[in-house]
């Protein structure tokens, strides 16, 4: 098993056998929950070094992630890759806009215009959070050179390929995911998790 799985289980931050909504509406069976991840501060410091790691021979100013669970990432992997450089690498992030895109808030996109960037998040399985930030990065003029990522939850779609530029994942989990009317879950009446993913959001929908 991938070393970046086995440490997410570790902290139980994989939830399987059971019934989420992600943030596109999709439905799946099994959640990874990084938020449990992030209290663990040592293990969250030892899967962002290995994201610098794969990205240390790329000259990088500045570390982008979409808030919330990136703000950690995006200031750790910053850190990681620093030390290995022996050169500050700046981590900012992006916030919601309120047409659901990203965007700089707080002077940040002045310090992107211009730099090199590294875009990291925490779970991939559309692309589209990512894109948004992609978005955000040119419009403040940032020289995007690459994206980093914990779990890629689906490799068959996800890929540097859709995003125009290099794109690394720390480890592959597969797991399928169904639209409502196509949902295994709703078929078996599996009660929806309301407590993790954004099954309350749809809930009613």
């Amino acid at each position: 098993m991938n070393e970046i799985i086995e440490i997410l289980k570790k902290v139980g931050a994989v939830i399987e056998n059971d019934h989420f909504v992600g943030t596109s509406g999709l439905h799946f069976g099994t959640y990874i929950n990084k938020d449990f991840l992030y209290v663990h501060t040592e293990e969250t410091s030892n899967i962002c070094k290995m994201m610098a790691e794969q990205q240390k021979d790329k000259k990088i100013d500045i570390v982008v992630g979409p808030a919330l669970g990136g703000i950690i990432l995006s200031q750790w992997v910053a850190y990681h890759l620093s030390k290995f450089s022996g050169q500050e690498v700046l981590g900012v992030y992006t916030e919601k806009t309120p047409e659901g895109g990203q965007s700089f808030t707080r002077g940040y996109d002045k310090f992107v215009k211009d730099k090199k960037i590294l875009i990291v998040e925490d779970l991939t399985t559309t692309g589209g959070s990512v894109k948004k930030v992609i978005e955000a990065v040119k419009n403040a003029g940032g020289d995007l050179i690459g994206i980093s990522v914990m779990v890629n939850r689906n490799p068959k779609l996800v890929s540097g390929e859709i995003f125009g530029v290099p794109f690394q994942s720390l480890g592959q989990y597969e797991i399928p995911t169904y639209e409502k009317k196509d949902c295994p879950m709703c078929k078996a009446g599996i009660p929806m998790n309301t407590k993790v993913g954004h099954g309350k959001k749809f809930f009613r929908k």
